[in-house]
């Protein structure tokens, strides 16, 4: 509204009962307030308040405009300081999506900590491996794994996401140890949902491989189980074989070879202000992960 301003010098003037005192409790002149309240009576049309060399009072019209101003304003106020204390406080509701195990295994068990954490809060977290539109679903944040596409939402990274290639003693003793790229073309590898593995060149770069075996699954724990009995090669998150690297059963190769641009991201919509719910949760999630070896 072009002459808000002027709208909140009335209000003042009134409450005040002077604009020598409602100057002095806005910071400005006296001159300054009777020349934005004649612009505003200009604009309207009207005439608000009455004025003489002792008093003022207000019109009907103008009493009526004043009441509905004072509301307007005092909602604002009130506005203003729930914001402000969202700043604070988590409050409201949290909505986010995730996906596959480290959701379930991570996630959701760092989120109830979180919720119990700020009883003002509710919490909605959808499972969903498909690319979901964060803003036209209504989505506060989404945990995403592995390597990002290039987008208009904002990443934080937060855990590490190491892939292994691992593969049972067992199934070295029959078929050796590969040492480089060329040597997994002779492997049983273990196909996930996607028929490439992903590795860092010598020189740096990232590159794919296509490769093959005789089992496939879009399940990373079906895959660990056919590793474990000796069935082929895997490439998994560290966090799906970290027990069995621990425990023996599974020994990882070729480490030179591991990617080093995949993550755990929390991604969000682009927002200059981002509230304290979303900020304080991926804070949390964080500092949860950062806990576990194999995450930091």
């Amino acid at each position: 509204m072009k002459h808000w301003d002027a709208v909140e010098i009335l209000v003042q003037v009134v409450d005040s009962g002077s604009f020598s005192a409602a100057a002095r409790q806005l910071g400005i002149s006296k001159s300054h307030a009777s020349r934005r309240l004649s612009a505003l009576e200009n604009q309207l049309g009207v005439q608000l308040l009455t004025r003489s060399t002792r008093s003022l009072a207000l019109t009907e019209t103008g009493e009526a405009y004043y009441l509905r101003c004072k509301s307007i304003l005092a909602q604002m106020r009130e506005t203003e300081l729930a914001v402000m204390e969202q700043q604070d406080t988590p409050r409201g509701n949290l909505r986010i999506s995730v996906a596959g195990a480290f959701g379930e295994r991570y996630v959701a068990p760092a989120a109830a900590e979180f919720l119990h954490l700020h009883p003002a809060l509710n919490m909605h977290i959808d499972f969903s491996s498909r690319n979901v539109d964060l803003v036209e679903e209504g989505y506060d944040l989404a945990i995403r794994a592995g390597t990002l596409r290039d987008s208009s939402l904002i990443a934080r990274r937060i855990a590490e996401r190491r892939l292994l290639i691992c593969g049972s003693r067992d199934y070295f003793d029959r078929y050796g140890i590969p040492q480089n790229l060329r040597d997994l073309r002779n492997h049983s590898c273990l196909v996930g949902s996607l028929a490439t593995w992903r590795f860092r060149e010598r020189d740096g770069q990232h590159s794919e491989l296509k490769v093959e075996g005789r089992w496939r699954s879009n399940n990373g724990h079906a895959l660990l189980a056919a590793a474990r009995r000796g069935l082929g090669l895997v490439q998994l998150p560290e966090f799906y074989v970290y027990d069995d690297l621990q425990a023996g059963r599974l020994q990882a190769v070729m480490n030179d070879y591991q990617p080093t641009d995949t993550a755990v991201w929390a991604v969000y919509p682009h927002n200059r202000h981002l509230s304290a719910k979303v900020s304080l949760f991926i804070d949390f999630l964080c500092e949860r992960f950062r806990q576990i070896d194999y995450l930091s």
